[in-house]
């Protein structure tokens, strides 16, 4: 018997039963259905439905009936185990034909917004099935059925040319951003934050400003790494010594002083020390009106340069003397912004940052940072599941991020911004090339290598973005509210280093960082394993009980896509 299918193409107007049946015994077989009776079933019924004419009728209570057990209580806006199972399906069938049933002749869908399975021809295996003249140029080791067009020599041949290559390709290729194997004995400079009358103002706008502006132009040198502003706040307000900076963090030098202003007359007084031996390596006075701020910040950034004996290149020369604001109360303020976006899974504190990043344009509508930290805090609600208008928050992040690169091409929030907002619309080589321009731009800043891990691991290479989100934890290791363990701790997970993740994990949440249903599923996957699964149930239990409606399915596709990944996370959830 033969069924039409409503949405078949011209020229496959209808496909033989026997044909769709063995195409759902194949899935049913195969290894990612024999695990899941549960998806098995639920295939197998509505498969059954559909070529018995009543594909129209399949609804979530039929299927919860006959495939679930339920009675006739059953509500589906209560009980959500058709919908959340369905999405189960969708998933395996994706991850099954992406593998063991790419060939298949007839693949079977059950496309979102119902429960009714579709069937169509495979385009792949039908343009395969067409008669082709073997060259040598058409034979590679991809190709179906390779083996037996080369003798048993010339196989181990060209495995040894494959392996040769591979070995002197990886011998000379050059090092990516963040795996600097010489980086452990840079310079790692801490700029303190300089010291003021708290009650002036004024005062405390144009110290904060002068510091965020060193470090802005320090991090644009590949010989030197600088501690982000973020972790040397929070290190001031517990008032921790520099030894204990030394010993807990790895910096080796720190700059400290104080900024005093009288009238129109700014005084600053700074210390350049090797903390190790406590011994200042220089200290100078600069003076100057308040209009002369630019020539005493890049006079201080000379002489830190200078006096650490820095390699500079020509380039890095020309992006050093740039400077991207000479307002400090809105280099003070936009530092202040991206730091209040953290943790980014709360929905008022990305709004507040928002504001002041437009405060930071209404300020100096020059300065490319205002529009870069506004673009971001409109991206960062997509990842997070923060906007029901996903589409249009990215569309203004990518507008913003243009605006502030066409502003200012030497400005690298411009790029992670335009490299984030990519990367979560799914294009993924123009997130990846413009995440790498940030590094060359400013390969010291914490956010920037942070951002290029994230946009590795997003893209599907969480083994390359191990290294980069490393560095952002080392140059940013003391503001718990990053995320960049949270994300370093997926990495790994998806590497398939289990005990590594876990333990990343349960770093994040010993150093008060960002936590929640979030990454409540990755760390009980992780446990789940590693064969703790009393620990898992516990955090899954609590997720539960917290947060019901945590749309688990969404989270894990922004990170995995319909990867086996995926299934494999949802198995261990379920």
């Amino acid at each position: 018997m033969n069924h039409h299918m409503e949405d078949s193409k011209p020229d496959r107007d209808s496909i033989q039963e026997s044909d769709i049946l063995a195409a759902l015994k194949r899935v049913l077989d195969s290894a990612e259905f024999s695990r899941s009776k549960r998806a098995g079933a639920f295939l197998h019924f509505v498969v059954e439905e559909k070529l018995a004419g009543r594909g129209d009728r399949l609804k979530a209570f039929s299927i919860a009936r006959e495939v679930y057990g339920r009675d006739e209580t059953f509500d589906p806006r209560t009980d959500t185990i058709v919908r959340v199972e369905a999405g189960r399906l969708r998933s395996r069938l994706a991850a099954y034909y992406e593998t063991a049933g790419h060939d298949d002749p007839v693949r079977i869908d059950v496309p979102k917004g119902g429960y009714a399975p579709t069937f169509d021809l495979n385009d792949s295996v039908a343009s395969e099935a067409q008669p082709e003249t073997i060259t040598p140029s058409s034979v590679s080791a991809g190709s179906p059925g390779w083996k037996s067009l080369l003798p048993g020599s010339a196989i181990l041949l060209a495995i040894i040319v494959v392996l040769a290559g591979w070995f002197f390709f990886e011998k000379d290729k050059p090092a990516e951003p963040g795996e600097d194997p010489n980086q452990s004995s840079r310079v790692f400079l801490a700029v303190l934050p300089l010291a003021t009358h708290a009650n002036d103002s004024v005062e405390n706008h144009l110290a904060a400003g002068l510091v965020e502006a060193i470090v802005t132009d320090l991090v644009k040198l590949s010989g030197l790494s600088v501690m982000a502003h973020a972790s040397l706040l929070n290190l001031d307000s517990q008032s921790i010594d520099l030894d204990s900076i030394r010993r807990k963090f790895g910096a080796t030098h720190a700059l400290r002083g104080s900024l005093e202003r009288e009238g129109d007359l700014i005084r600053i007084n700074v210390q350049l020390i090797e903390i190790a031996s406590s011994t200042t390596i220089w200290a100078d006075r600069l003076e100057g009106n308040m209009q002369d701020l630019p020539i005493l910040q890049d006079a201080l950034t000379e002489h830190i340069v200078n006096h650490l004996a820095i390699q500079v290149s020509a380039e890095e020369r020309a992006l050093f003397k740039r400077h991207h604001s000479s307002n400090p109360e809105a280099l003070a303020l936009y530092r202040h912004a991206l730091v209040l976006l953290m943790p980014p899974n709360d929905m008022d504190r990305i709004v507040t940052a928002r504001h002041m990043f437009q405060r930071v344009i209404e300020i100096d509508p020059e300065f490319a940072g205002g529009y870069a930290g506004k673009g971001f805090s409109h991206s960062i609600t997509v990842l997070f599941l923060k906007t029901e208008k996903p589409d249009a928050a990215l569309e203004k992040g990518i507008n913003l991020a243009l605006k502030a690169i066409e502003i200012d091409p030497d400005f690298g929030m411009g790029y992670v911004t335009l490299a984030f907002a990519y990367v979560m619309s799914g294009r993924k080589d123009e997130a990846l090339f413009n995440a790498r321009r940030a590094i060359d731009v400013q390969p010291g800043d914490a956010f920037t290598q942070f951002v290029y891990g994230l946009s590795l691991t997003l893209s599907g290479h969480p083994h390359e973005a191990i290294a980069p989100l490393t560095e952002a934890i080392r140059l940013d290791p003391a503001e718990p509210r990053t995320p960049y363990r949270n994300v370093l701790g997926i990495a790994h997970y998806l590497n398939g280093e289990y005990s590594t993740a876990a333990r990343i994990f349960e770093d994040n949440i010993r150093h008060g960082g960002p936590s929640g249903p979030h990454m409540d599923i990755f760390l009980a996957s992780t446990y789940a394993d590693l064969g703790d699964a009393k620990k898992a149930e516990s955090i899954i239990l609590d997720l539960l009980k917290s947060h019901p409606e945590f749309p688990v399915e969404g989270w894990l596709a922004i990170w995995l896509g319909s990867s086996g990944d995926q299934l494999k996370i949802m198995e261990n959830l379920y």
